[in-house]
């Protein structure tokens, strides 16, 4: 079996596999919201089979976001999501 498919630790986290879908800047957000395209988008990476999923770049101050259409993490609205 290729060790892509084994098993790894890092740390206290387990992942069944090696592979790890990288973040992604999506830019389907809008006012920092996440909104049920990203539901349905990251659900459906979560149920791919991959051992770890990242997701996307997420701003802590509207400011600095690198677009208008970037998740955000700077209010309780934004956080809720």
């Amino acid at each position: 079996m290729s060790t892509l498919f084994s098993p790894i630790n890092l740390g206290s986290l387990h992942l069944k596999n090696r592979i790890i879908i990288a973040p992604m800047c999506q830019y389907s957000a809008q006012d920092g919201l996440v909104s049920d395209w990203h539901t349905i988008h990251l659900g459906n990476l979560a149920l791919s089979g991959a051992g770890m999923l990242i997701i996307e770049a997420t701003a802590v101050e509207a400011i600095g976001r690198i677009s208008p259409y970037d998740v955000g993490l700077w209010s309780d609205a934004t956080e809720s999501g």
